[in-house]
């Protein structure tokens, strides 16, 4: 059965894989409709995020499908961001996997907020490094609700455990972090010499906790993620 429908293109070909960015348009086309998609030769329940009946249809000779319903079929979530218009597909092992590396990248910004009060205290400068410090606990905080979220009944990722030591190291290194951030605004108010050392070396524990941190978060990637296509 052919029928024309207005589409927003924001249905993907069913071979797509893991993110794409798009500018959206309206246009109105000619479709085949009537599509059944059945996933382990059962038929996908066809709805949008608010349960709402959707369905495939055929244009131009590609079959479109809509992208949520399929990726669950999958058991993968898909997540939407308004200002790139991008959408991203994860399995439970790549939201895991993306998680890691945002850990990652946050452990080597702390680090350098950390090698820009050394050279602070190298040079008798006693210029604030607050802001930086506040900036980088605002993002471990959003991790940290990211985390919770897997582990809760809501989001519940089978694969959550397996960052368990990981994130484990994570923690102490960031908790590490805090303690030279408290030490360098001290060293920032007073520019004591005493506040200087005391600084330099929380900084110290904070840097080889680093180092734990990301030794640790590379061994969950060398155990889990070297067979994988992540």
């Amino acid at each position: 059965m052919k029928k024309r429908i207005p589409a927003i293109i924001l249905m993907f070909a069913l071979f797509l894989t893991t993110s794409y960015a798009a500018n959206t348009y309206r246009k109105t086309i000619t479709v085949t409709s009537g599509v059944n998609v059945e996933f382990n030769n059962e038929a996908i329940d066809m709805t949008d995020a608010n349960g709402k009946a959707v369905e495939a249809f055929i244009y131009n000779g590609t079959t479109y499908v809509p992208i949520r319903a399929v990726s669950n079929a999958f058991g993968a979530d898909i997540g939407y961001d308004r200002n790139t218009q991008t959408i991203s597909i994860y399995d439970d092992f790549s939201e895991v996997a993306a998680v890691a590396h945002d850990m990652s990248n946050i452990l080597s910004d702390c680090s350098n907020v950390l090698m820009l009060g050394y050279a602070n205290v190298g040079a008798d400068s006693t210029d604030s490094l607050k802001e930086s410090f506040d900036n980088m606990k605002t993002i471990n905080s959003n991790l940290q609700s990211t985390l919770q979220y897997l582990d809760s009944d809501d989001g519940y990722n089978n694969c959550i455990g397996l960052l368990d030591t990981a994130v484990k190291q994570y923690n102490i290194a960031l908790a590490a972090f805090n303690t030279a951030g408290q030490s360098y605004e001290s060293y920032a108010k007073s520019g004591s010499t005493y506040a200087a050392t005391t600084y330099l070396n929380d900084a110290d524990t904070a840097y080889d906790e680093y180092i734990n941190a990301q030794n640790a978060i590379t061994d969950f990637f060398y155990d889990y993620a070297m067979w994988r296509d992540v």
